[in-house]
């Protein structure tokens, strides 16, 4: 089970010297698996996972990245959507149509002929 930790204040050390990578592997030994099923033995039940936590998988040569969703460990990949089309989406979604814009421009510069809005 992965821990919440934004519920709690934990200990805190400032290291002021700076790491040198000396080979070809992780610095945290728990953040990149070689598959599915140990990256979701080690979300589900190691005590150093957490909510948040960022970890990739390697299978076949090719790593996907994930996160700990919430405390039962669940994975959720991270960036596998169509951004742009999800970008696209969005912004439509988000943007007035012309009724909308036209009320907005009669609030701001009424229409002087119109007794109800003098």
């Amino acid at each position: 089970m992965a821990v919440n930790t934004t519920t709690g204040v934990f200990s805190f050390m400032e290291f002021p010297l700076s790491m040198s990578r000396q080979g070809a592997f992780p610095l945290d030994k728990n953040s990149v698996f070689a598959s599915m099923n140990d990256a979701n033995t080690y979300a589900q039940s190691n005590p150093t996972a957490y909510v948040g936590q960022v970890i990739a998988v390697v299978e076949n040569g090719t790593s996907t990245i994930y996160q700990i969703k919430n405390a039962a460990g669940t994975l959720e990949p991270l960036g596998t959507g169509d951004l742009e089309v999800d970008v696209g989406n969005l912004i439509t979604a988000q943007l007035a149509n012309t009724d909308e814009i036209n009320a907005c421009i009669g609030e701001v510069y009424p229409d002087e002929t119109d007794p109800e809005t003098t």
